[in-house]
């Protein structure tokens, strides 16, 4: 009696060995990849380091970028929406704020992009000055996209009137330091933009 105890005790273990290790198996299979997206963590100091980069370094030699484009649509008006409370604001041609009406879909985009690049900074961007409802006692000429840059310290930089070359700039520094890419996918050297990136930076 004591045997058969014994032997049914055994077996009982042994089974259960073989569910945790096929368990093991299963769990180790189903672990997730890892993603090949390389995000940085930048602090002020990695900042300037960089900046102080773009001055010590040869930047790679300019691209041309693409020459012929079909031709866009062609406005008479542009009908800009407030992305906070949907009001619709219309902008004729002769308006100094058509332009910027017209590229807050790509800025948006761009600062996106943007964001997906670094760690530690936050990028946003403060339409409200597009939006007639908003803000409805301003000049055209004051009606501008503002881009918001916050710190993991706490300190806050913003730059009134960006445009979409703006991003661009920043993006490039974030990728490789010395260059960014044109509207036509070329490429400059961030050299001869600087001061403007350092004004984006807050580093002026």
């Amino acid at each position: 009696m004591v045997l058969i105890q014994v032997v049914c005790v055994v077996l009982i273990l042994w089974g259960l060995m073989i569910v945790s290790v096929k368990a093991q198996d299963q769990k180790s299979g189903e672990r997730p990849s890892v993603s090949s997206e390389t995000i940085q963590s930048m602090s002020r100091i990695d900042i300037q380091n960089a900046l102080k980069k773009i001055d010590s370094n040869n930047p790679p030699p300019p691209k041309m970028g693409a020459m012929c484009y079909e031709p866009g649509a062609v406005y008479k008006h542009k009908e800009y929406v407030c992305p906070l409370d949907g009001e619709k604001t219309m902008y004729a041609t002769e308006s100094k704020a058509f332009n910027t009406a017209i590229s807050a879909p790509e800025i948006r985009s761009l600062v996106k992009e943007l964001g997906s690049l670094v760690k530690g900074i936050s990028f946003s961007l403060d339409e409200k000055k597009l939006c007639a409802k908003c803000f409805p006692n301003i000049v055209d000429a004051d009606r501008k996209i503002a881009l918001i840059v916050q710190y993991s310290d706490g300190r806050t930089v913003r730059t009134e009137g960006v445009t979409a070359q703006d991003i661009r700039y920043l993006i490039g520094f974030f990728q490789d330091g010395l260059s960014y890419k044109t509207n036509n996918d070329g490429q400059e050297p961030l050299k001869e933009v600087e001061p403007r990136l350092k004004v984006l930076l807050g580093e002026n």
